[in-house]
């Protein structure tokens, strides 16, 4: 029996509906049958989708942008960097959106958001508190690690210094 396959995994999606031609689609985008056999890779089967005139670039694009938005890590992280992403992210803000589309929505969320703000700020809290000392730890370990590189380093220079000496004196031992 075939499955409903959408760039190699099977689709689940009540949503999708039957289109014109045997192919099934859902937002547009055409999703094709096969008898559980992957197409030759991901990466085609979204280029494949991305080409046809169908596929809704701009909704894309502004997809894309906004989760590289909100992916909190940069293109390369150092120790620094990592240890200023923990501290600006360790703070939780517990003031969950009321903004809705849905009548009656926002009575509802004010409603639960009040029953457990109490709760939430207190997670919240403990949470916050757990993010800042894992900042303080790592900076600690920062300045250990560097501190241990410092005595390497003239560990290093000492003995290339009585390397040396040993060789000026003829000393092979």
């Amino acid at each position: 029996m075939p499955r409903h396959v959408f760039t190699g995994c099977q689709s689940t999606n009540t949503a999708t509906r039957r289109g014109w031609g045997g192919g099934w689609y859902n937002n547009g985008v055409r999703i094709e049958q096969t008898n559980g056999q992957a197409g030759a890779g991901l990466e085609a089967a979204v280029a494949e989708l991305e080409a046809a005139p169908s596929f809704p670039v701009a909704y894309a694009a502004r997809v894309r942008a906004a989760v590289r938005r909100l992916d909190p890590l940069p293109a390369t992280l150092d120790v620094p960097g990592a240890l200023a992403l923990v501290t600006q992210e360790a703070r939780i803000d517990v003031d969950a959106p009321l903004r809705t589309r849905r009548r009656g929505a926002k009575a509802a969320k004010t409603v639960v958001k009040r029953l457990t703000a109490w709760y939430l700020k207190y997670l919240g809290d403990q949470v916050s508190d757990l993010g800042q000392a894992m900042v303080r730890l790592g900076e600690a370990l920062v300045e250990r690690v560097d501190g241990v590189k410092e005595e390497v380093d003239d560990l290093r220079d000492r003995v290339a210094r009585l390397e040396a000496e040993a060789r000026e004196r003829g000393d092979h031992s």
